[in-house]
């Protein structure tokens, strides 16, 4: 089994020198084709990466009755952070909160803030959540089930703003399906053709091989090894020309980020797959001989 699969691999290499022309061709177009595919999934990394830093910023804000004393401001600390979705719990004195929000002021209104007699503003603890709890519906109930602690005169969490950010997400997700199934199928269509080009080239041979009695495996599994080769190649030429892409984007976007190395060998890998699948998808026509 090992010998015969060794024959027929460097029987597809082989093929590949003697035709170097067309695989060159095939290549290309391969390559171009990836490359569609390579900028959709470069821009959906870096939409999630975006979509993730805004909910690193997600925090819950709670606001506490001035009748709580520093002891029950304690219980209360220690009562927040027990919560299982809680990363931290910082507890935001009202004097600070004054100084904090008079920093923001123009001059003339932080003027204005030294005619009152008493601080109107209250202490307060700024919850944030663990990383996978950071979602709508934890939210929502996060905040609920504070409101009703003793002592606690309002929870916020930006209701609105999350609402809103969720339909985003929802539809940023919906738009992502559509287009990478589009992107996807257009790619293997392309690949596929590019992939004819070598297998019309060498449509005689092959109904040769199946007059003198050999089999479908026996004449596919060379050409799936070229297509996957061939994928494997223009996979390279794409990232190479999505990195030169990404590094003259950010003169115009400098957050632009690349693939990790783990997702460009993913890339990598399903490129050698969709050839694969592409070369199987352009020889079936000429099997039925």
């Amino acid at each position: 089994m090992f010998h015969r699969l060794k024959y027929l691999t460097n029987e597809a290499f082989r093929t590949i020198l003697r035709h170097k022309g067309v695989a060159s061709m095939s290549i290309v177009i391969m390559s171009l084709a990836l490359l569609m595919l390579a900028v959709f999934l470069l821009a959906t990394d870096n939409l999630l990466k975006v979509i993730g830093q805004a909910q690193q910023e997600m925090k819950v804000y709670v606001y506490l009755d001035d009748s709580v004393d520093a002891d029950g401001i304690q219980k209360l600390h220690h009562e927040l952070l027990s919560g299982p979705e809680v990363e931290s719990v910082v507890f935001i004195p009202r004097d600070e909160a004054l100084a904090e929000f008079r920093t923001r002021l123009t001059e003339e209104d932080a003027e204005m803030l030294n005619a009152l007699q008493t601080n109107p503003l209250p202490n307060s603890f700024w919850m944030t959540l663990k990383g996978e709890h950071r979602d709508h519906a934890t939210l929502v109930n996060v905040a609920g089930r504070i409101s009703q602690i003793a002592g606690v005169e309002e929870v916020r969490y930006g209701k609105d703003f999350i609402d809103k950010f969720s339909r985003i997400i929802r539809g940023i997700y919906y738009v992502d399906i559509v287009v990478g199934f589009i992107v996807i199928l257009s790619a293997i269509f392309i690949i596929s053709n590019a992939v004819r080009l070598t297998v019309i080239s060498r449509k005689r041979n092959i109904e040769i091989l199946k007059l003198v009695g050999a089999t479908n495996r026996f004449i596919t599994v060379p050409f799936i090894i070229e297509g996957a080769f061939q994928g494997g190649v223009a996979a390279v030429f794409s990232l190479l020309l999505l990195f030169a892409l990404t590094v003259a984007s950010r003169r115009v976007v400098p957050e632009l980020t690349f693939f990790s190395a783990e997702k460009s060998g993913i890339y990598l890998i399903t490129c050698v797959v969709i050839g694969s699948l592409g070369s199987f998808a352009a020889l079936r026509r000429y099997l039925k001989v």
